[in-house]
């Protein structure tokens, strides 16, 4: 905040009295001779040092006067939170006043707000080291409390923003009613209880929110109901011998698993990864996504479990409030019309951080940041054949092909009941354990996935956490089971071959000749003249234009992928080394790429078809 003040100095700036609360506030004597010297050097560049001494002078002087008045008046504000001193502010359940004397020996009275309001707590963010006060006001009978930036109590241009709130204060008013609250906050240092705040859920160092309840909520009233869901209700053990029973299914196994998974993320310093389980309606995956955010707290839809159907801001915004506990989704198909594809989606979500966004007023956005894992439903897959090789790393799919939960309205209204108990178990246990040891752990497991199983590090990494969960899980809340081996994921992890686009992409354009052979054939009247080149022997001449514009419908870029083919020597080059071949097909010369087809024994990556197939379609020149 003291750069944020010193910065906001210009030569028409207005001096905010926040800035010498906080000076005065600064009750190391060095410190506060440091702030001081650094306020001054920066006044002097703009011309204004004699202005902010005097100033200053002028604070110093109105506190030791506050402070000598300190003794005589407090609030009497009837059943408040607190009692605090006041200084020469009338503070009564009639309101808060203060009466001046003029010179001509006038008494003027100035209501700062015509209902009792305090500030009655102090909370520094963790995160951010701002403060911000929580306030308590009298209306309608009774008390109300709301937590504001420091920063808008203490000008009085923002201060109307509390009007929104409830809080009776006007254009007029809101001068005094900024002075009375910084006075009973400078008088008060020591009365009003001090906290550390969180305006998110998850890892603060070795504590975690909302269980530290030494931890105070400063963060958004939009997000107060789903911090408040993140807790323990109902029957732990009725919770535990149910969710024991499905844990028989692997696909409930996995989605538990990386519900776990999602606090370990940044204690193992993981990216973000998604779990995505798919099929037809009907198999149970909604309840699913509930049973793994029961883990947590309440998994009902709109509190722990959220539909898709939401803007990207507000994805953002969710994301970076969980940030330790996974984001659980159901309708995973509702985003398609936003992002374009589900390629953009997965990408961003996994990037763990959102670009900071220019405000309407100037300046940039706080960043958005996010260390937990996606947990997905949805009726198909999220990638596809032309996928890039990224999303394809980062997102483990899982399709369900039966019924996975015997009695879904059983079980939803279970967990709706029951919940948050294994979350909380599976912290603490974590809190025992050093850091150190639970990343060796995580490191050994990552390497006999990467040793046994034919996937990429990224892949390796996701499944890893997911096993390593599991296996903590069964340590400290399933203790009659045994953990998950590798052998039963395995299917779950997608090849490096799988993975790699332009080997997709070469597959794809082989299986696209051999669909279109006819385009390759010298026969006039049986293609119709529609010619797109030739095959010599085991080679495809393929006309440029036309593998181009075909590939790029199918989502593959045709550059990236003809340089990986002639590194990995897909293609026959010219006499001068260059990839383009000048070659007369039923007489006519054009620009062609000579493909190397696979021989007999080479194996093929089986490549599932894109939303718009180019199998037989019509002639991109048609």
């Amino acid at each position: 905040m003291k750069d944020d003040y010193i910065n906001g100095i210009t030569k028409t700036s207005e001096f905010e009295d926040v800035m010498f609360i906080d000076i005065l506030g600064t009750t190391d004597t060095i410190e506060r001779a440091k702030y001081i010297e650094d306020v001054r050097k920066k006044c002097r560049e703009v011309n204004r040092l004699r202005e902010f001494d005097n100033l200053l002078k002028a604070w110093i002087t109105r506190n030791a006067q506050l402070l000598k008045q300190a003794d005589s008046k407090n609030t009497e504000f009837t059943d408040a939170p607190l009692v605090l001193k006041c200084g020469k502010w009338t503070a009564t359940d009639a309101g808060i006043s203060i009466a001046e004397i003029t010179k001509s020996g006038d008494i003027i009275k100035y209501t700062a707000c015509p209902h009792p309001i305090l500030p009655v707590e102090r909370l520094v963010n963790i995160d951010t080291d701002t403060e911000k006060t929580k306030i308590a006001f009298f209306k309608d009978m009774r008390w109300r409390e709301m937590t504001v930036d420091n920063s808008i109590l203490a000008n009085k241009s923002t201060i109307t923003q509390l009007a929104d709130r409830g809080v009776m204060v006007t254009s007029e008013s809101a001068k005094d009613l900024v002075k009375y609250l910084s006075e009973v906050a400078s008088l008060n240092m020591q009365t009003i209880p001090f906290y550390r705040s969180i305006s998110r859920l998850g890892w603060i160092e070795k504590d975690f929110a909302p269980y530290d309840t030494t931890i105070k909520y400063d963060g958004d009233a939009d997000f107060q109901s789903i911090y408040e869901h993140v807790g323990e209700c109902g029957n732990y053990k009725l919770w535990l011998e149910h969710i024991t029973a499905l844990r028989e299914n692997i696909n409930i196994r996995l989605m538990l698993s990386a519900s776990f998974a999602s606090v370990l993320i940044e204690k193992v310093g993981a990216l973000p990864f998604v779990l995505h389980l798919w099929g037809t309606t009907g198999f149970g995956k909604t309840v699913s996504l509930m049973v793994a955010s029961s883990i947590w707290g309440n998994p009902d839809m709109g509190c722990l479990t959220r539909s898709m159907n939401a803007t990207a801001n507000s994805i953002v915004r969710t994301a970076s409030f969980l940030y330790s506990i996974p984001f659980c989704a159901d309708e995973m198909q509702q985003i398609k019309d936003r992002w374009g594809n589900y390629d953009n989606f997965i990408m961003f979500v996994c990037e763990g951080i959102d670009r900071g966004k220019a405000k309407a007023k100037g300046g940039v956005e706080e960043q958005k940041v996010w260390k937990n894992a996606f947990i997905f439903t949805g009726e198909e897959p999220v990638t596809k054949a032309n996928s890039g090789g990224g999303v394809k790393n980062r997102c483990i799919e899982i399709e369900v092909k039966d019924k996975i939960i015997p009695d879904g309205n059983k079980t939803a209204n279970l967990v709706k009941e029951n919940y948050g108990f294994a979350g909380k178990k599976f912290i603490e246990y974590l809190q025992a354990i050093p850091d150190e040891s639970i990343k060796n752990e995580y490191k050994q497991i990552y390497t006999d996935v990467i040793e046994n199983c034919d996937t990429t590090e990224k892949q390796a990494m996701s499944m890893a956490l997911i096993l390593l969960a599991d296996k903590i899980a069964c340590e400290c809340i399933f203790a009659n089971s045994s953990p998950l081996s590798i052998e039963e994921v395995k299917e779950y992890l997608v090849s490096a071959k799988t993975v790699d686009m332009p080997e997709r992409a070469y597959e794809w354009c082989v299986n696209w000749v051999a669909e279109n052979n006819i385009r390759f054939s010298d026969n006039l009247d049986e293609n119709r003249g529609a010619v797109w080149g030739k095959i010599d022997n085991n080679i495809a001449v393929i006309n440029k234009n036309v593998l181009t514009e075909a590939m790029n419908r199918q989502g593959y870029d045709f550059s990236a992928c003809i340089r990986k083919w002639q590194d990995k020597g897909r293609l026959k080059l010219n006499s001068q080394g260059y990839i383009t071949h000048q070659t007369k097909v039923c007489g006519i010369k054009a620009n062609y790429i000579k493909l190397i087809l696979p021989d007999d024994e080479a194996e093929m990556v089986e490549v599932e078809d894109a939303d718009n197939p180019f199998m037989q379609e019509k002639l991109p020149f048609n």
